[in-house]
């Protein structure tokens, strides 16, 4: 069984100020503290060397410093600037935020939020360029599990992550794929592969990070933007034999790949367990999504009313 090795990273976008969706730095360190006893390498890029010795400190606590990488990024709009100018200029179109289903998420209005999830990719790449991260490299998100979100004992996370994965970049879709144009799921907001995990050699993570950044740079050009999810859909649509795609939900492909111990919390994840459960949440998905076409189609006729036909 390989050793993976792990890739994080924590940027403060000032998420706190958000109306919707925010989360304040105290609360992704405590993320992070719930599964940061894993025992595996991590190799972590910070942009505040404040927060650098509080994460430092936890990875030390579980003896665990040796095994710890640290990078402070000063500026990252530097990293890329053609890539970030290029969202931020989609992002701040205010017809692509109106023509979303959902235009208070944050993949529709917020320019640096859309930058930094399509970073991941390129943190990743930059740990094998300085032969910090070798052979199976995984990203795995700085607020993975959300504090026990799915995984409701942090204990469970005191163990060595190893699992033969193909030499392929292993991606985890939520929703069955299929051949809808990307202007609709962006539209719909639907998502089809999850950014939280993505697990691949370190020869393919600098592939990835170009096919992730091309596929940006095209939605960009048709006055779209979204955050990496559709971009990793993309990305796979345009290499798929690069790619594995293995079926599975929020988080738990950590669980199904070599944590078979972790426990899970009873949430949706704990449906086939609890079959009765499963007819409520359609029926509570239907109920949504009524919801959210309703307020999509107000919007439309409003724009119409303002259309010369």
């Amino acid at each position: 069984m390989s050793e993976i090795t792990i890739v994080t990273a924590f940027l403060n976008i000032k998420r706190a100020d958000w109306k919707t969706f925010s989360r304040n730095a105290d609360e992704y360190i405590s993320y992070f503290e719930f599964w940061a006893r894993i025992r595996n390498k991590v190799i972590i890029y910070l942009d505040s060397k404040e927060v650098a010795a509080k994460v430092l400190k936890i990875r030390e606590e579980y003896g665990l410093a040796e095994k710890t990488v640290i990078n402070i990024v000063n500026d990252i709009t530097e990293l890329d600037k053609e890539l970030y100018q290029s969202i931020k200029k989609a992002t701040e179109n205010g017809i692509q935020r109106e023509f979303r289903v959902r235009s208070d998420n944050p993949e529709s209005w917020n320019a640096d939020y859309n930058y930094v999830m399509l970073l991941k990719e390129w943190f990743v790449k930059d740990a094998v360029q300085n032969k910090s991260a070798s052979g199976m490299v995984a990203w795995l998100d700085f607020g993975f599990n959300h504090g026990g979100s799915l995984f409701d004992n942090a204990s469970d996370f005191d163990f060595l992550w190893k699992y033969e994965f193909p030499e392929k970049i292993n991606i985890f879709n939520i929703k069955e794929l299929d051949d809808r144009p990307i202007f609709d799921i962006i539209r719909t907001m639907d998502t089809y592969i999850m950014g939280p995990i993505i697990v691949a050699p370190d020869y393919l993570w600098n592939e990835l990070w170009e096919l992730m950044r091309n596929a940006m740079l095209s939605l960009n050009y048709c006055g779209l933007v979204d955050d990496d999810q559709n971009i990793i859909l993309m990305a796979y649509r345009m290499k798929p034999e690069l790619f594995e795609v293995r079926k599975s939900n929020w988080f738990l492909p950590l669980k199904e790949y070599g944590g078979g111990h972790l426990q899970v919390r009873i949430n949706k994840n704990s449906i086939k367990k609890y079959p009765i459960l499963k007819p409520i949440r359609k029926i509570v998905r239907w109920l949504r999504k009524t919801k959210m076409n309703m307020k999509y189609l107000i919007k439309e006729f409003k724009v119409l009313q303002k259309t010369d036909l």
